[in-house]
């Protein structure tokens, strides 16, 4: 099985994104029509598997050492001076760490679709605090970025409204009624 980044490289960045895209979009509508047809559980399980997966992809991609015994610690604060390269913004990498955030934002409220999208995106945000700081603290050749931990809250937050704009947290209209009116009988 080819790894993500031969994957992306045999595809190419856009075709690969898009497929992910295309993927997830899939992922998302199987969790809303499982929802409006009041199989709750099972479309939590899905989404739960789906966002698992992309949690994994991610910690992968993000934590596996780029350099054999790279030891030194980098620190960008500055998130221009962190997504700043030879002689520009390096948009690639920007790019790449919001498309990585797309699908964990969307999973994640797919997954948790109870809770508050505002609440879920922070807890993503609070993961790429983790991932920086594991990147800053092990030596795995890799810098600890203020622009990817921007990035990586963009990316999450279009993926919370992607979610959100495909319907994956609300039931049918009737059956919440039809819900209410069972609290009220009780």
């Amino acid at each position: 099985m080819p790894s993500i980044p031969a994957l992306q490289s045999q595809l190419g960045r856009g075709a690969f994104l898009l497929a992910v895209l295309g993927v997830l979009v899939v992922v998302l509508l199987m969790v809303r029509a499982l929802r409006r047809r009041q199989r709750d559980p099972l479309a939590t399980v899905v989404a739960g598997v789906a966002l698992t997966v992309a949690l994994g992809a991610a910690l992968w991609l993000t934590l596996r050492p780029v350099a054999a015994g790279a030891s030194v610690r980098t620190l960008h604060l500055d998130p221009i001076e962190g997504a700043w390269g030879w002689d520009s913004i390096a948009w690639n990498p920007v790019i790449d760490n919001v498309a990585l955030f797309v699908p964990i934002g969307a999973l994640a409220v797919a997954w948790a679709w109870r809770r508050s999208p505002l609440l879920v995106w922070t807890g993503c945000v609070l993961l790429s605090v983790g991932i920086e700081t594991v990147q800053f603290l092990l030596p795995l050749g890799r810098v600890a970025n203020a622009a990817d931990l921007l990035a990586n809250a963009v990316g999450a937050g279009l993926g919370a409204l992607l979610a959100m704009a495909l319907g994956v947290r609300r039931r049918p209209a009737r059956s919440r009624d039809a819900h209410r009116s069972r609290q009220r009988v009780s």
